[in-house]
């Protein structure tokens, strides 16, 4: 096994808090090559307005969906999703049919605090689909509309992409190389059905919701969706992600796989289905890793990937290896959370690090408060290391954030037992009533209940 010592971890750790390139030999040439993340420009894209003989019902929401996925492959654009719309809409009174008002329209854009929001207006002439953008400007204070375009309705792909660079250009970001070829794969008309696509973008913004309740509907959805057209590669791969959303990993799994053997040239789809193998109970690390690597050959400007790919190598205990690519990460996105978590698990795990890895996981919290697993993996170490307020904080803030998060219930029982065994009993019989009818915490429960149980017989009530 190829493993660092831990003093040249720590370096390596230190550099990275400090923000110091890293040029260990080998690694440090093939970071220095990766491109650099620009910095992100946040959007938000609504359901477009108008109707159309023979066009399905709430196609508006279909060319939505159509140009956010454009926009998405562009690495300086950052989308947001359906859910902060919606109670964004909500606050300011603003509808999402395509009907709001330009001062709506625009207060919308505020309380968003993003620099454009786009919507449209989309007819149906004839044989000829008329698609107009329409862009809500709150820095200038203006909204304006783009130039129409007309393509045919099966062709609607390549009528949003137009409208896409309309937007870019107005924003003045120039596509990179890469953002060009995933922009140029995304106008080919991703299924025949226009059916199947406006159920998808359906299923897509239930997606965006984030609730378990919104999940179960976009699954509805994505079937059917796949019931119009199977050859529908998007539709397996939306499937998926709300599958993994609703707790079902294998059928997931099965659906990127689909997904992949009808679009081989989609990256992210490659590293969906490494992250689900690495997250999957037989841990396969080796097949994770050629997922991710396929990835990279797709799409070398994605820190997300490389991320996987490290977690993977050091998942098999490639310490080195995992290192580089983190590296890598990071040099094309600097305040990336997850890199700085990774790190942590590294230099604790293996390494023993405990300050260094306490660092690494308070970075990472840093980054991203609501980084749920960093404030486990730190109050974990808290625990280890005797700090049980410390701890109990931790597990607490998770909780505040995921009542029903099994770990941070289990960790939060095992720290009070050291300062309070009256809070120690509830909290187990908490955690056993949560995670009882959890297939993964069975062996848990078990540990827990032998806790329960030697607690009660010395603390009588």
């Amino acid at each position: 096994m190829n493993r660092m010592t831990g003093r040249r971890c720590a370096v390596v750790l230190a550099v990275l808090l400090l923000g110091i390139p890293w040029t260990r030999a080998g690694a440090g040439q093939a970071a220095s090559d990766a491109p650099v993340l620009p910095p992100r420009t946040p959007l938000a894209v609504l359901p477009f307005a108008g109707s159309g003989a023979g066009l399905p019902e709430e196609f508006g929401v279909a060319l939505a969906e159509a140009l956010r996925y454009d926009l998405s492959q562009v690495r300086a654009a950052q989308l947001i999703v359906s859910g902060k719309i919606e109670a964004a809409a909500g606050r300011v009174g603003a509808p999402l049919n395509g009907t709001a008002s330009d001062e709506q329209l625009l207060a919308l854009a505020r309380e968003l605090k993003v620099r454009l929001v786009a919507g449209g207006s989309y007819r149906l002439d004839g044989d000829s689909l008329r698609l107009q953008a329409r862009l809500a400007d709150p820095v200038a204070g203006t909204v304006v509309a783009g130039e129409e375009v007309t393509v045919s309705p099966g062709e609607f792909a390549a009528g949003t992409e137009r409208l896409a660079r309309q937007l870019l250009q107005r924003l003045r970001v120039t596509p990179t190389s890469y953002d060009e070829r995933r922009l140029t794969a995304a106008s080919v008309k991703p299924t025949a059905s226009l059916e199947a696509y406006t159920l998808y973008a359906k299923a897509m913004w239930q997606q965006g919701l984030g609730t378990r309740e919104a999940q179960d509907r976009a699954v509805s959805l994505f079937e059917a969706a796949l019931k119009e057209d199977d050859t529908f590669a998007l539709g397996h791969f939306g499937l998926a992600v709300s599958l993994v959303a609703t707790n079902n990993r294998w059928k997931a799994t099965r659906e990127v796989r689909k997904a992949i053997q009808l679009d081989e040239n989609n990256a992210e789809m490659y590293r969906w289905l490494g992250d689900m193998l690495v997250g999957s109970p037989r841990r396969l690390y080796d097949q994770a890793i050629q997922a991710y690597q396929k990835a990279i050959e797709l799409s070398p400007d994605s820190p997300e990937i490389y991320v996987g790919l490290g977690d993977a190598q050091q998942g098999k205990g490639q310490f080195d290896e995992a290192v580089a690519a983190y590296q890598k990460a990071l040099q094309m996105q600097p305040d990336n959370a997850r890199v700085y978590f990774g790190m942590g698990k590294i230099l604790y795990n293996e390494k023993q690090e405990y300050h260094e890895a306490v660092a690494a996981y308070q970075k990472a919290i840093q980054i991203d408060p609501s980084f749920l697993d960093a404030h486990l993996s730190l109050g974990d170490a808290y625990e280890e290391k005797g700090l049980y307020q410390e701890a109990i904080e931790r597990y607490g803030y998770v909780l505040s954030l995921d009542p029903n998060h099994p770990g941070a219930s289990y960790g939060m029982a095992l720290a009070y037992e050291k300062v309070d065994p009256k809070k120690a009993i509830e909290q187990w019989q908490r955690y056993i009533d949560l995670a009882s009818t959890m297939p993964t915490e069975k062996e848990w429960v078990e540990i827990a209940q032998k806790h329960l149980n030697k607690l009660k017989r010395e603390h009588p009530q």
